[in-house]
Parts: structure tokens; C-alpha cells; sequence
């Protein structure tokens, strides 16, 4: 990857660029989301039994955001979807992974995070059910 290229770039890759931005934005608004929880007093005693699963989802919604990065990041050194989805990507100029592959990760730890919180919602509610019952 060297400097980023000047002209245009396709719209499948422009449409991927925005799509990953949008991404970042989700991922730092559930990450607050998750955080502003436990802000509230009334919440925090309702959610206490999530922490551990809530903070899987923060971990992997992280993990999801620096995927999304590193795709947004490299975007810009391509013109066309295919050469960028081909490439070999990594932070810092080391290639790991071709991009497709990156897109892969961001979306499998984003629904794993995703599923962690539901999960720990869904346990709240079964063990607020078992107390409700006696």
C-alpha cells in the first residue's frame, strides 16, 4: 500500500467506505450505550447480573471498530471495489489479511457482541422471572 491514489473510486467502493463509517459511528454509540447503562442508578441494579456479558459486547463491538478502521483507512489507496477487496490489508503497513477477510471479522464480531448482550438481557429477565416466581 502505498500513497493513497488521486482520481475516483468506483461506487461499489464508495458505498463500502460509507457503509464501514456508518459502522464506526454504531459501534462507538452502542459502546456508550452500554456504558450509560450503569450511569443510571435505577438501571445499574436492573442490569448488574449483565456486566460480565455487557462487557463482551463492549470488548467485541471494540474489536468490531478497529476492523471497520483498518477497512475505512485503506479504502482511500484504491480505485476499484475488487483490487481493494483482494488486497492484503494490516495496521501499520503489515499485511495479514485481505480486506474481504477484514470485512468478514467486523461483521462476525459485531453479531457475536450482539449476541452476547441478548443473551445477558435474555438472563436478566429469566433470573428476574425466577425471583418474581419465588
Amino acid at each position: 500500500m502505498g500513497n493513497a491514489v488521486t482520481g475516483t473510486m468506483d461506487e461499489q467502493l464508495k458505498t463500502l467506505f460509507d457503509y464501514t463509517k456508518f459502522h464506526i459511528g454504531m459501534y462507538t454509540a452502542l459502546i456508550a450505550g452500554i456504558v450509560g447503562i450503569f450511569s443510571v442508578d435505577s438501571t445499574k441494579t436492573l442490569f448488574l447480573s449483565m456486566i460480565p456479558f455487557l462487557c463482551v459486547s463492549a470488548f467485541l463491538f471494540l474489536l468490531s471498530g478497529m476492523a471497520a478502521g483498518l477497512i475505512a483507512s485503506s479504502i482511500p489507496y484504491y480505485k476499484t471495489f475488487d483490487a481493494f477487496m483482494n488486497a492484503k490489508i494490516g495496521p501499520w503497513n503489515k499485511t495479514i489479511f485481505t480486506a474481504r477477510t477484514c470485512t468478514h471479522i467486523e461483521h462476525l464480531l459485531f453479531w457475536l457482541g450482539c449476541t452476547s448482550a441478548v443473551g445477558g438481557f435474555m438472563y436478566v429477565m429469566w433470573r428476574h422471572d425466577l425471583i418474581l416466581k419465588g
